[in-house]
């Protein structure tokens, strides 16, 4: 558990909108600092990180997707001054797209002061260059907003169901003494609510109050029985969610960085990523299913989306609301439709507001849902499963004939990255067929590197077999330009060499010499 004291009231989401808050502030601020979350008076923040990204040179950790440079923590896939590598400069003229320098940005990048960068989710150019996001709204499909549960309230996002400053409706402020619950001042809290600072928490759920008033979740984090808890798949480093098997500041284990020019693949440090990935930053990813690099490196799932077939979706069952996924059978804030928030005091169940949950389900946060088959609240309130896990008897697991490797659901039959099991991953042109790395019909592995023999110089005719002395390999063997033959590894002249005077080691006598092939 990664949790930081903070003194604030609370963040009162849905089951899903706390899922869908973490992932929208983690995706901002990898994009921008870096980052930890926490509320003051209701007001969600985003601040500089201590956690994540390897500190090589003793200073600051930096936020996860970002690499230390110097003094600075920077973004290796779009800063023109350190592109792909610290130092690396783009000649003037050219951008940075992807961690190379090029002459233009990919396809659904923008170039902003010669960085590339995805205008549907980057805070600081969203929608166009230069519009920044204030540091209480995220840019979800071009837009700053609110997270889903917030509402703004003088440039502010506030939580109207807890904030004591905004109980119910913007400047509607709670009388000393006071608490704010369900939209509504009281004297006290509900039962199963605590008071943190004026705001009632479920300190069992609550990610800005996880297990005690103040103690906050990082970013990415859910609190589940009060404490703070990754989603499946991923580890927690230095108080940041990372994915050990693609983040080159955490490559197999928190803090291993890979070195310049490497690059993350299957958690290990390597040259090239594996078949089928790309490389994104130094993290081989797949471009199909990575939500933070979903069909191209550096476009970004917002708002609870996931990233499936290049393209950014919401999860089943869910329906984008304004750029934000939201569960219309469960949510307090768009029960039935989008928009459509419940009254103080209601609970949505079964897309209808109410006073009350059927038997068998349990309140989360507004939303009456089974915590046994529930995608967006898994076994506890707030446990999304996420990328194309669901859930099943309160676990996310995957479907048939799949594996969870990482945050991602692969076949290991299949999978040129997680062959046979997760993190196996096939190299030098090998593909995984039935679980095993192998090469393609004609084609041998030599070194766990697939090689014609008909035709390679190295290993023609076999593994390690080399062709020497200017000699070429043609049909498996070694062979000379026309004049010449092969002798012992060299292609020799045997019509005056007088080593291999008409054939190879046949010898002239001292003092002679060899002339079309004859001792003279």
């Amino acid at each position: 558990m990664s949790a930081a004291r903070a003194p604030t009231p609370t963040r009162e989401r849905g089951a899903f909108t706390r899922a869908v808050a973490a992932l929208v502030l983690l995706a901002a601020c990898r994009l921008a600092l870096g980052c930890w979350q926490t509320e003051l008076g209701g007001v969600i923040t985003a601040g500089a990180s201590s956690g994540s990204g390897g500190a090589r040179d003793g200073g600051p950790a930096c936020g996860a997707g970002r690499a230390r440079c110097g003094d600075a923590c920077v973004l290796l896939s779009q800063d023109p001054a350190s592109c792909g590598a610290c130092g690396r400069a783009c000649a003037p003229g050219t951008v940075c797209s992807q961690g190379a320098c090029a002459s233009q940005c990919s396809s659904g990048l923008l170039a902003c002061a010669r960085a590339c960068v995805d205008p549907g989710s980057d805070p600081a150019h969203c929608g166009a260059c230069g519009h920044a996001c204030s540091g209480e709204t995220a840019c979800v499909a071009g837009i700053c907003a609110c997270p889903a549960g917030a509402t703004a309230c003088g440039g502010a996002c506030v939580v109207l169901a807890h904030d004591p400053a905004h109980c119910g409706a913007c400047g509607h402020a709670c009388g000393a003494g006071q608490v704010c619950t369900g939209g509504a001042c009281a004297a006290s809290c509900a039962q199963g609510e605590t008071a943190c600072a004026g705001a009632c928490a479920d300190l069992q759920t609550d990610e800005a109050h996880c297990g005690d008033c103040g103690v906050a979740c990082a970013a990415a984090q859910t609190c589940v029985a009060a404490a703070c808890q990754c989603p499946v798949g991923l580890a927690t480093c230095g108080g940041a969610c990372v994915d050990l098997g693609s983040d080159p500041q955490h490559c197999g284990a928190c803090l291993t960085a890979c070195s310049t020019g490497a690059v993350c693949s299957a958690a290990t440090c390597q040259a090239s990523c594996s078949a089928g990935d790309t490389a994104c930053a130094s993290a081989c990813v797949s471009l199909e299913t990575s939500s933070e690099n979903c069909g191209a490196c550096g476009k970004v799932c917002t708002g609870g989306s996931f990233c499936a077939g290049a393209a950014c979706a919401c999860p089943p069952g869910t329906t984008s609301c304004s750029g934000f996924c939201a569960d219309l059978q469960a949510s307090a804030m768009s029960c039935g439709a989008c928009g459509h928030a419940c009254g103080a005091g209601q609970l949505c169940a079964a897309g209808q507001c109410g006073a009350s949950c059927p038997p068998a389900q349990m309140i989360c946060a507004g939303g009456c849902v089974s915590t046994c088959c529930d995608n967006l609240n898994c076994g506890a309130c707030g446990v999304a499963c996420l990328g194309n896990t669901s859930c099943s008897g309160g676990v996310c697991v995957c479907g048939p004939g799949q594996t969870l490797c990482g945050a991602s659901c692969v076949d290991t039959q299949t999978s040129n990255t997680n062959c046979g099991a997760c993190r196996n991953a096939c190299s030098g042109g090998e593909d995984c067929i039935a679980g095993v790395c192998a090469c393609a019909a004609g084609l041998v592995s030599c070194g766990r590197v697939c090689v014609d023999t008909t035709t390679s110089n190295e290993h023609c005719g076999g593994c390690g077999n080399a062709c020497t002395g200017g000699s070429a390999c043609a049909a498996g063997g070694c062979v000379c330009s026309p004049g010449f033959s092969y002798c012992s590894g060299q292609c020799k002249n045997t019509k005056s060499s007088p080593q291999h005077c008409g054939d190879c080691n046949t010898m002239c006598p001292p003092g002679s010499g060899c002339a079309n092939g004859v001792c003279g």
